[in-house]
């Protein structure tokens, strides 16, 4: 919430204050929801939307073929009847049965599910939200990296103007730098197919890596 906004929010808490004496109890009820409204059109501001893996395909198409030849962009596979059979058994969960409208499994096996622009349970008849739906299935570069919405517009202002950039810029438009916290959201211990003594190991991990890497020619920090 920036400054500008909290003295919106404090100056209408001191109309309602001063608003005493007849057609207070009004006035207050009145502030209260212009207060209730600044702060959810904060809220939705500060959150960037998820645009899929495809779009980050356009400048990283070198990860984007090595990400999706791995199993994370196949997670949401697995949800399906009959896929992952031996692993569902094997943590007593039912292999003929679909997940894929289980919203517990959708939190991790899906892209920014129940966020702006993130994955949404298509209705079937619907061909638009059916194709959309299968562009954030999985687990795709956002889901590590933040929602790409507000990079994506600062990618085409950096393009245009063929300048250098700094990683900065883009955590300010809602990226994250891959951490062991952004993995742990996922690989938990109540994690349906945890494994006690296959414990995620983020270091290993990352030595091992989810996807090729490629040095980015603008990037400069």
């Amino acid at each position: 919430m920036t400054w500008k906004v909290i003295a919106v929010v404090i100056l209408a808490g001191v109309v309602t204050y001063l608003a005493q004496g007849p057609g207070a109890t009004a006035v207050a009820d009145q502030n209260a929801g212009a207060t209730a409204a600044v702060l959810s059109a904060v809220g939705a501001g500060d959150e960037h939307e998820y645009i899929g893996s495809k779009s980050c395909k356009k400048c990283h198409i070198k990860v984007h073929k090595s990400w999706e030849a791995g199993v994370h962009a196949k997670a949401f596979e697995t949800l399906k009847p009959g896929n992952a059979a031996e692993e569902k058994t094997k943590h007593s969960l039912d292999p003929a049965k679909d997940y894929t409208t289980d919203e517990k499994c959708l939190q991790c096996h899906t892209v920014g599910f129940g966020k702006p622009g993130g994955y949404a349970i298509p209705d079937a008849a619907d061909e638009s939200a059916v194709k959309k739906a299968a562009e954030l299935a999985g687990v795709g570069c956002e889901s590590c990296h933040g929602p790409g919405g507000g990079a994506e517009e600062l990618k085409k202002e950096i393009m245009k103007d063929k300048r250098k950039y700094k990683s900065e810029e883009l955590l300010a438009k809602g990226m994250v730098a891959p951490t062991a916290e952004q993995c742990l959201k996922c690989h938990t211990e109540d994690h349906p197919t945890f494994d006690a003594e296959d414990k995620f190991d983020f270091e290993a991990m990352k030595e091992k890596g989810v996807h090729e890497h490629e040095e980015l020619k603008l990037k400069e920090g």
